[in-house]
């Protein structure tokens, strides 16, 4: 009977173990505030014209994260669960992104109503690309590893844009830069 209860108590372990090797830390969203409105979308929108014109934009935090924001809620149904999307940005095309859902999504054990996800932008045989390194919903985190479908979406969506050819993505603390190839 020992012998079956070390299995057992073994077998619990190494799921316990498993299971927790996903999880990291959380992500931590910078602090600078980002106010999220259909002005600045708008200002952000006339931007992309200028993308295509001049074949090359910068965008701030505030007009970045309110064109997705205002995007995802215009082209999504009724059952959208995102609430807002704030985008920061920072040196060597490192972004943060914070998913805020309405509420009910997420359970209540978690703290809150937000997703953090972290990662790098980039551009790949023409089109602007994003390697998420982390994710996380409240204070658990989840390792890049598990983030492949996510992120593969993510990417398809970018890669189907259509605003030509991207040459360069650049961050700063702050905005970002896209350069275009006509």
């Amino acid at each position: 009977m020992l012998s079956r209860r070390n299995w057992v108590v073994a077998l619990v372990s190494l799921l316990l173990v498993a299971s927790l090797a996903g999880c990291t830390s959380g992500i931590a969203v910078p602090d600078r505030a980002i106010a999220v409105d259909v002005n600045t979308a708008l200002e952000a929108q006339n931007k992309v014209a200028n993308l295509m014109m001049a074949g090359e934009v910068q965008w701030s935090e505030a007009e970045f994260s309110s064109l997705l924001s205002v995007l995802l809620d215009q082209n999504s149904g009724e059952n959208n669960p995102v609430d807002a999307v704030l985008v920061w940005f920072e040196p060597d095309n490192k972004v943060i992104a914070q998913v805020s859902l309405i509420d009910g999504v997420l359970p209540p054990t978690l703290g809150g109503d937000a997703l953090n996800l972290s990662g790098v932008v980039s551009v790949e045989g023409g089109a602007v690309k994003l390697d998420l390194d982390g994710a996380s919903a409240g204070g658990l985190g989840i390792d890049a590893a598990f983030l492949a479908p996510v992120n593969a979406q993510i990417n398809a969506a970018l890669a189907g844009l259509g605003l030509g050819v991207p040459v360069t993505v650049e961050t700063d603390s702050g905005s970002v830069t896209v350069k275009l190839g006509m």
